[in-house]
């Protein structure tokens, strides 16, 4: 499935925006592929450990996705099981922030952890960018895991969403 949001423009677009990727990241959560994937991902961690299932998802969605943008002025939104099921398959798979982050968030709740979806927008511009928030840590795909230093953005507004 893939939708076209937001329905309205601002921030009220954002919010139904991550509303919707609320929704599609919940009904993902109990798919076979996205708890195969996570068991997968978090296979290396010591069991209960949850700071290490978050990394291990994070890193397990940055080498699997590549990052995509969407088309000028349209958001689109890739269903996590269209995701999942293109990684099963060895596709290439890609998609922008707020698919990597639905994609994770699935896995997070698949796993019995409790996301959250974060928009933000960076130097006093508006929203215009998603990512994860899980058990205190960020969690971003689109963003360089290796070179933290080419990250350096100040998030100057936000909204969040419990997933």
């Amino acid at each position: 499935m893939l939708s076209v949001f937001p329905q309205s423009g601002g921030e009220q677009g954002v919010r139904q925006t991550l509303a919707k990727m609320a929704e599609l990241a919940n009904g993902s959560a109990l798919d076979p592929a996205i708890r195969d994937q996570a068991a997968l991902a978090i296979a290396g961690c010591p069991r209960g450990m949850k700071p290490c299932h978050v990394q291990a998802i994070l890193q397990w969605v940055h080498r699997k996705v590549r990052y995509v943008a969407d088309p000028t002025k349209h958001e689109l939104l890739h269903d996590p099981r269209l995701l999942a099921r293109a990684v099963a398959l060895g596709k290439y798979v890609y998609g922008d922030c707020d698919d990597m982050s639905m994609y994770i968030g699935a896995m997070l709740l698949s796993v019995g952890l409790h996301p959250s979806f974060r928009a933000v927008g960076y130097n006093h511009k508006p929203l215009s960018h998603v990512y994860v928030v899980c058990e205190g840590m960020k969690l971003d795909a689109a963003r360089d895991l290796w070179n933290p230093g080419l990250n350096l953005h100040t998030e100057t507004s936000a909204i969040e969403l419990p997933v």
